[in-house]
């Protein structure tokens, strides 16, 4: 079972519902069941041990980086430190918020609305590093960025990723959930081949084996190659448009549960 997080397996208060541990619960604890979220790893291990899953494999960055149960590296793209240094110099003509996520540490220059807004949701602390420092801090450890999360007007995105396209072409991929948020990952991703390379080499399976959950637009190629995609009813329709069953129910209603005691239990 694989299973987005946001707006899939969370429910009303971003979190683990009651009904979904019971229902996790119910399964063998050798069945495997991997999260894959455009999150950092950090951010989704207190989700694994709600559900009795800690030390299980993860999809994190929607494809970008797959961690083993130890937590060793089974593929990972990056954006370039060019393409980064052309989001830090159009920031200077705004005001957003520029966050980057390196293997499992989130640097942001300082404590704003929307890094507030982050930690709440992820319960993750950033590293604040000013941003004339940050190119020079991820070239000492020789790490470039698996994400690029700004946030901030819908306008200053909207010129963003004008400039970015216009000058780095298909480099990287962009992910709009809400207007005020752009997630920039690399460009050929996605949580469909992450899966298929993970469940491959960790359990010989393949994505026909699957059952999956997912709600949005970063979940339509996983949902439409695994075994059995489920859209929860809160899911965009692309999603529902590919799913081999779309759920009554939303993430705040528990269609993950439910379709947990539908299909495996």
């Amino acid at each position: 079972m694989c299973s987005d997080i946001d707006g899939t397996l969370l429910n009303a208060k971003r979190d683990i519902a009651p009904e979904t541990a019971a229902a996790i619960n119910k399964l063998p604890q050798d069945f495997p069941i991997i999260l894959a979220s455009s999150r950092m790893p950090s951010a989704m291990y207190y989700l694994q041990e709600k559900i009795g899953r800690l030390g299980s494999p993860i999809i994190s960055y929607n494809g970008g980086l797959v961690l083993d149960g130890k937590g060793n590296k089974l593929y990972s793209q990056t954006v370039s430190l060019d393409f980064l240094e052309t989001v830090i110099q159009h920031q200077q003509d705004y005001d957003y918020n520029i966050s980057t996520y390196c293997t499992d540490t989130w640097r942001t220059a300082k404590s704003d609305y929307w890094t507030l807004r982050e930690i709440r949701s992820t319960r993750v602390e950033p590293v604040y590093t000013p941003l004339n420092e940050h190119i020079a801090v991820l070239k000492a450890i020789d790490e470039q960025p698996h994400k690029i999360m700004c946030m901030g007007s819908p306008r200053a995105l909207d010129s963003l990723i004008a400039l970015l396209r216009e000058k780095h072409g298909n480099e990287a991929h962009f992910y709009r959930s809400k207007d005020v948020y752009v997630e920039i990952t690399p460009k050929n991703i996605d949580k469909s081949s992450a899966l298929a390379t993970l469940i491959d080499k960790n359990y010989g399976l393949e994505l026909s084996d699957v059952i999956a959950f997912g709600d949005n637009f970063n979940d339509t190629t996983m949902i439409k190659n695994v075994g059995l995609g489920v859209a929860v009813a809160n899911a965009a329709q692309e999603v529902k448009d590919v799913a081999d069953y779309v759920s009554e129910y939303t993430n705040k209603e528990h269609a993950v549960a439910k379709a947990i005691e539908k299909f495996l239990i």
